[in-house]
């Protein structure tokens, strides 16, 4: 007989993506709802004011959110690199199904996290030039207005108030109340730096505070204390804590006190030192004044018993002598000065007499110009009018002109040795000779035959042979 087949095991309900990591996170919160992990930074990022980064060992990494209120109260920057001891809840990140820590507190590995706010902004500040001695500027010796900002109750503005007054009565004093320790406290201390600067009239600005805690001295490790005084116009006396205490605020103040009243001791001098001090001063004045004086009084009566006084009311009778002689040369030079005066009034006057028939002549000067303009263009226009005539009559000599007639074929003829032109045939015999003169050249001849009556036919008879 065959046995029974054993019936298999039903399978789990399936979740749905969401509900398995809603289960998932319910778990984590409800299991790891504070857990402190220790790990370095690997990569920070800010964005929206929250923090992101991961948290790393040697084989592990993590991802880790603090939000943006709780990362407010972190005093030190979060950079790569950084060994921190984490606080938060463990948590997983639904849309994206990624396991993270949400973290409420972050605390530095091996130092306090003030410290490490201390020396993280130090360092910035120091590569930027704000601790530099050449930005420092002095603190005025005998100030008349002094500002303090402090807190308006307890022990340090009394030592202040009274050390001031001790050194030196009379100082107007300005007390700016803000408070010293707290969140709040930095807010005020930068707006009180601030608030006086822009007044103005203050010769010198105190900054102080009492000894305190590290988190009591927090207000004065702030950066916005520490820009502040760095804008401050006004030449600043920090005196924060106790001689041993330093705080950013020290380091960038133009003088550094060890305490509230060294302070109130640094910015004026005390009044009975600064008498005593004229005291001296007058002192060695009138001592040098007297030394001088005697010195003098010495000099003068050397001089008094020196030969070179003896000739001295010689060279004063002389040195009279000659300012009278110059006198009297001055007075007849000056007396011949009017005649010399009178003579050149009169030559002037004769000039302004000439004076109108001067002004005359640029008017003449262009009536010539003008005239001999016109003169020049009737020249130019009678010289054009010549040319032309001249022209039309050579043109007429030139058709008058027999070489005109003998350039038309015509000839005239001479008996040689003739320079009259012969009119008639009768006027030479057979036998004689005649030149011919053509329009080119002349031709000599004889003549052969008597001339003919003018009525004997035409001019040239053809086939008839020319003379």
């Amino acid at each position: 007989m065959l046995p029974r087949p054993v019936p298999s095991a039903a399978p789990p309900r399936p979740y749905t993506v969401s509900e398995l990591l809603a289960e998932v996170s319910s778990v984590l919160r409800t299991t790891w709802r504070d857990v402190s992990v220790v790990g370095e930074i690997a990569r920070f990022d800010e964005r929206g004011g929250h923090g992101y980064f991961l948290l790393k060992d040697r084989s592990a990494t993590v991802s880790a959110i603090i939000f943006s209120s709780d990362l407010k109260r972190v005093p030190f920057r979060l950079e790569p690199g950084l060994e921190v001891v984490v606080r938060g809840a463990l948590d997983l990140y639904a849309p994206q199904g990624k396991f993270q820590i949400k973290a409420f507190a972050i605390e530095p590995v091996g130092r306090g996290a003030l410290q490490l706010a201390f020396e993280q902004l130090k360092a910035r500040l120091e590569a930027e030039g704000l601790f530099d001695a050449s930005r420092k500027r002095p603190i005025p010796r005998l100030p008349r207005r002094i500002a303090v900002v402090t807190s308006p109750t307890g022990a340090v503005i009394r030592d202040i108030l009274h050390v001031l007054s001790r050194r030196f009565e009379g100082l107007a004093i300005t007390v700016y109340p803000v408070r010293v320790q707290g969140d709040l406290a930095a807010a005020e201390i930068s707006a009180a730096l601030a608030h006086l600067d822009r007044r103005g009239g203050f010769d010198v600005l105190i900054l102080a505070r009492g000894g305190g805690s590290p988190e009591d001295l927090a207000p004065f490790n702030d950066e916005r204390v520490a820009r502040a005084l760095a804008a401050c116009g006004i030449p600043t006396i920090s005196g924060v804590g106790h001689e041993t205490d330093v705080t950013i605020a020290d380091l960038v103040a133009d003088l550094r006190a060890p305490t509230p009243s060294a302070a109130a001791e640094l910015v004026v001098e005390s009044k009975v030192e600064v008498l005593r001090r004229l005291a001296h001063g007058r002192g060695q004045i009138l001592r040098a004044i007297r030394s001088r004086l005697a010195l003098g009084r010495a000099h003068l009566s050397a001089c008094e018993r020196a030969e070179g006084l003896s000739g001295f009311p010689r060279r004063v009778h002389e040195a009279r002598e000659t300012v009278t002689q110059s006198r009297d040369a001055l007075v007849t030079h000056l007396s011949r000065k009017p005649a010399e005066y009178a003579a050149r009034v009169g030559a002037a006057r004769a000039r302004l007499e000439d004076f109108p028939r001067l002004a005359e002549l640029p008017r003449r000067r262009d009536r010539v110009a003008n005239l001999r303009a016109r003169v020049s263009g009737r020249a130019r226009q009678r010289l054009e009018s010549l040319r032309g005539r001249l022209a039309g009559a050579a043109r007429h000599l030139e058709v008058l002109s027999p070489l005109s007639v003998l350039a038309r074929g015509y000839a005239v003829a001479y008996r040689e040795g003739s320079a009259a032109p012969l009119l008639s045939a009768s006027q030479v015999t057979v036998g004689d000779r005649v030149r011919v003169r053509l329009h080119e050249g002349e031709l000599g001849a004889v003549v052969r035959e008597g001339g003919r009556r003018p009525d004997a036919g035409p001019l040239f008879a053809a086939g008839e042979e020319e003379a």
